[in-house]
């Protein structure tokens, strides 16, 4: 379990990855200067969905959607069968063959946009803004949404991406150690950590604020949550090289230097703070208390500038092409992936964008453990409080932070930030390098 966790920063990087669109069907190119025609198959209505790979949740969305509006029909296509294995560049290939159809006006209705560059689609028109759709749609309850979570991830002021569900980046301390610290955590930054840590730490061999977090990951994670201070995505333009970034670098050297923080193992019970990737409501119990007995859920460190909210990672995010000829069709299903059937499939994953079934999920759980049944992955009883749950309703209506992000430009400051962290080059050369290397990316 520890393994698995420990291994989630980079996935959930990657996993970041995505989002947005244009205007509301205004932009676009058109195919042969004529408007296309809705295609019709058997009598019915037919829509298309492209996807990177075939999957359950794929193949129950269709039979699901389908028996609910039996005049459409749901064509899914899929880059990659379901066990077919994966390939070096797949991933390059399908981002190809999906900027080659929105561009040229053509191919599906609808988009599974993970790991695609939504950012470019924006600005050129090519998807459309479901913004209105979704407050005129009756058929959604908006009041049983997480609306802040799709407000977070709109681009332009506009909702071009919705996703099926979505994972959380959380920061949790050991509540029985910190219950005295007196951490503000709504204005703490990482300087305050770092007093923080160090108070609770001089003196006690063995024990870290952090371990097992080699500083370039640090790093990599304190781009990522002020990832627009650093790379402005519109203008492809890179900020690496600016006094704020030289300062970030030596920061975090300076707290692996001191000893509060440790790339190597620590014992369980010597670390008192984790950053972990929630991805469904069993983790708000099974990640938590895997390692600590009492665990609490705080703000991230930030600036004034950012949010120290959890950081949403949304999963399987859904665009509408702008031109498609099959606007409402294409509408119904994303409003469908928003409904109590759609939520309620056992092969979605993560969180839901439905209060009512995470709520019904935790539920679940509080009872169990109330009545001495629930196990940790581990086969361990667990205890906890009821004010857990009310802890991560409260952080969870109040999540903000989204990141549009590229992997790729994570990666190299990692990358660059190690040849600093091993004293090869100075704070200046390796944020020069991390610049010249991100800007060479960004207008690839």
């Amino acid at each position: 379990m520890k393994k698995r966790l420990a291994m989630t920063l980079i996935g959930a990087l990657i996993l970041s990855v995505a989002m947005t669109a244009c205007g509301a069907g205004g932009g676009g190119p058109e195919t042969g200067g004529k408007k296309e025609q809705p295609a019709q198959e058997g009598g019915k209505t037919r829509l298309t969905l492209s996807v990177q790979e075939m999957t359950p949740f794929y193949e129950a969305l269709k039979r699901k959607f389908e028996a609910k509006y039996p005049d459409i029909d749901l064509n899914v296509q899929a880059y990659k069968q379901a066990g077919e294995e994966s390939e070096p560049g797949d991933l390059d290939e399908y981002r190809k063959s999906i900027n080659t159809e929105l561009l040229s006006g053509q191919g599906a209705d609808v988009f599974e946009l993970d790991n695609l560059p939504v950012g470019d689609y924006v600005g050129k028109g090519l998807l459309l803004n479901m913004d209105s759709l979704l407050s005129q749609d009756k058929t959604v309850n908006t009041d049983d949404v997480q609306m802040n979570v799709l407000e977070a991830m709109k681009e332009s002021g506009g909702l071009y991406a919705v996703p099926a569900g979505f994972s959380l980046r959380a920061f949790i301390g050991d509540g029985e150690v910190l219950k005295d610290a007196g951490i503000e955590e709504g204005t703490w930054t990482w300087q305050d950590f770092a007093d923080v840590a160090k108070t609770l730490t001089q003196g006690k061999e063995g024990i870290y604020a952090m371990a097992d977090y080699p500083p370039e990951m640090l790093t990599q994670e304190m781009v990522v949550d002020s990832y627009g201070t650093y790379v402005d995505s519109a203008a492809k333009k890179a900020k690496f090289d600016s006094p704020e970034f030289v300062a970030l670098l030596q920061q975090v050297k300076k707290m692996y230097d001191d000893g509060i923080m440790t790339g190597n193992p620590a014992e369980l019970g010597k670390q008192l703070f984790y950053s972990a990737v929630l991805f469904e409501p069993a983790d708000v119990i099974n990640v938590t208390h895997t390692y600590f007995d009492h665990p609490q859920l705080l703000q991230k460190p930030h600036s004034a500038e950012q949010s120290g909210t959890m950081r949403i990672i949304p999963l399987t995010q859904f665009g509408i092409r702008a031109k498609t000829p099959v606007q409402e069709e294409a509408w119904k299903l994303v409003s469908f992936l928003l409904s109590e059937e759609a939520q309620s499939m056992r092969e979605r994953s993560g969180f839901s964008l439905l209060k009512s079934v995470n709520g019904q999920k935790l539920d679940e759980i509080k009872q169990q453990i109330g009545e001495g049944t629930y196990k940790l992955p581990d086969g361990k009883a667990v205890k906890a409080e009821n004010e857990e749950f009310t802890r991560f309703q409260q952080l969870l209506d109040k999540v903000d932070q989204y990141s549009q992000l590229d992997g790729k430009v994570i990666a190299i400051v990692g990358e660059e930030s190690l040849a600093f962290f091993s004293g090869q080059k100075s704070a200046e050369e390796a944020a020069k390098l991390i610049q010249n290397r991100a800007t060479t990316f960004l207008n690839e």
